[in-house]
């Protein structure tokens, strides 16, 4: 039962995040207009109308990344083009993307040498900084129509960073029923970002808008879960604090990933299934004894919004597989212990529905977007071959990657990942690292010990319920083969924040100085968070003060 202290405390608390989040989210206007190249239509020939000392041209590149081009002078005294860089590279979509030129010319030509390319805005700078228009730009008018858009400085304000390269792009892709690039997750997530776009244009704000969104309802929902759970409203405080205040938590919400709405599902999930177990208990507790026949609302709905979730959760990403099994083994364990044979059977065929039938029909139709990646006849074999793909593309990786980690690295935040570094001038950088808070996840290892400790020795039912869905978050990352990183460790860390809740509980219950201990911890927490804001926000920052946070060796917060 919510009482008017909780939904203040929920209500602060979601508010600090969400005003933290928004802050310096990235620009709300990219250009947008496009040119674009084929085969037929390759050559842009460009007149500055003097010789004149071109030092770089920056192409603000559109869904198709890697693009190659041919970079020539026309010298008037031979007649001839003379290639100034015959192998010019813009890599990154929806970005901006600098090629040196570096030459005194009057005459440009760029041959775009792959069978396509979208090229949505070019801006050409002389050596002295000045931004030169050529004489002809009218003759390509979406190449030179949003030069106002052209940054000071690029960084993650201006375009994509990470893998936002896939996520993002997809998104738009979905958007303009283009063929869809990224295969290799479930598209649920990707269509979730889309609507962000679809509200406020490909643009960095519009495509991070829903991550925000997510990272946000999961503050509230955190709130409901601790509560429950504990059934003390400082604790549920003090827990969901833990979650708006980790850094992890903070990026992945400011980022057009999928990981932040796969984690919300899963918790979701979860916070469903504990429902059922409260639902039935309450009932059993009002009856006095067991019905043979369960009132559908007590427990049934809980049980078919847990397989909602689910399906959710998996359409999303993978990992909602896991958080299924973990999901199987505490219903399993539960329903098996508390209900007669009959009701058994009746609930097992309920859940055939929810946890099967409805979580299959969700996937198939989150493939409904996609195009062409491959040849398929009908919805039906588009997801089949769809998700073949993605399986194979899992179980045969083959990748490094300096930022990798480990499982085993996770827990102690070994190594974080750096989603984006930018220079903003010689002595500042705009930099953001994922990684977790270290006041909370080193913390959070001795309370996921406690909570063992309590479900082993004690045999308390409620630890069990935390660490089983911990280690289904985290055991089959154990057990795979390709690369991975910090942020694969996400969903998991949620509930060492409620682990951390449970342990908080037991000590202000055992220790009258309890609260205030706490109350001290969190402080130092909020802190922590607040010094490494910096270097997770992309706050500009000088490099000597991310060298100053380089707490473990293997740290490259700032390059």
């Amino acid at each position: 039962m919510l009482t008017r202290r909780d939904y203040i405390y929920m209500t602060v608390l979601t508010f600090v995040f969400s005003v933290l989040a928004f802050f310096r989210l990235g620009n709300t206007y990219a250009p947008e207009s496009f040119y674009m190249t084929d085969a037929q239509n390759c050559d842009i020939v460009l007149d500055f109308g003097d010789y004149i000392d071109v030092a770089t041209v920056s192409v603000f590149l559109g869904n198709q990344n890697t693009r190659h081009f041919s970079i020539s002078a026309f010298n008037e005294a031979t007649g001839a083009w003379e290639i100034i860089n015959g192998d010019a590279i813009a890599e990154s979509v929806f970005a901006w993307n600098t090629i040196d030129i570096y030459y005194r010319l009057r005459y440009l030509g760029i041959v775009a040498t792959d069978e396509s390319a979208m090229l949505n805005e070019m801006v050409f700078k002389k050596t002295d900084g000045t931004i030169i228009l050529p004489l002809n730009y009218r003759e390509y008018p979406a190449l030179f129509d949003e030069q106002n858009m052209f940054p000071e400085v690029k960084t993650y304000l201006t375009g994509t960073m990470f893998d936002e390269v896939y996520h993002g792009r997809t998104a738009y892709e979905f958007l303009h029923k283009l063929t869809t690039y990224e295969t290799t997750h479930p598209h649920l997530g990707k269509i979730i970002i889309s609507l962000g776009i679809l509200t406020f244009g490909m643009n960095p704000f519009g495509w991070r808008f829903m991550s925000v969104i997510f990272g946000i309802l999961i503050i509230p929902l955190m709130y409901l879960f601790a509560k429950r759970l504990f059934e003390n409203s400082f604790i549920a405080a003090a827990t969901t604090g833990l979650l708006v205040f980790d850094c992890m938590h903070y990026t992945l919400s400011r980022i057009a990933t999928i990981d932040i709405f796969a984690a919300f599902f899963i918790l979701l999930m979860y916070y469903f299934l504990y429902e059922y177990f409260l639902k039935d208990n309450n009932y059993r507790k009002s009856k006095g004894s067991f019905s043979d026949k369960i009132p559908p609302k007590d427990v049934y709905i809980p049980l078919a919004l847990c397989g909602i979730s689910m399906a959710f959760g998996v359409a999303t990403k993978w990992t909602g597989v896991y958080a299924g099994l973990g999901l199987g083994i505490l219903f399993i364990w539960y329903t098996l212990t508390h209900f007669p044979k009959g009701q058994v059977l009746r609930l097992f065929g309920f859940c055939c529905i929810f946890f099967i039938f409805i979580p299959l029909v969700v996937y198939i139709l989150c493939f409904i977007p996609v195009v062409g990646y491959t040849e398929y006849t009908g919805l039906i074999d588009k997801v089949v071959k769809g998700t073949q793909y993605m399986f194979n593309y899992h179980s045969t990786l083959v990748a490094e990657h300096y930022y990798s980690s480990p499982f085993y690295e996770w827990p102690v935040i070994w190594m974080p990942l750096l989603d984006a570094n930018d220079a903003v001038d010689s002595l500042r950088v705009s930099a953001i690292s994922c990684m977790g808070n270290p006041a909370i996840w080193w913390v959070g290892i001795f309370c996921e010990l406690y909570v063992l400790f309590r479900w082993i020795i004690k045999k308390d039912k409620k630890a069990g319920f935390l660490f089983i869905a911990y280690l289904a978050q985290y055991v089959p990352w154990m057990s795979i083969s390709r690369i991975t990183f910090i942020y694969h460790y996400f969903p998991a860390i949620l509930f060492v924040m409620l682990m951390m809740g449970y342990t908080m509980l037991h000590v202000m219950e055992r220790f009258s100085w309890g609260k205030k201990a706490i109350t001290c911890y969190m402080a130092i927490a909020v802190f922590i968070f607040f010094l490494f804001f910096p270097v997770i926000s992309g706050l500009p920052v000088s490099k000597e003060y991310g060298l100053h946070l380089r707490w473990l060796k293997d740290w490259i917060l700032v390059l």
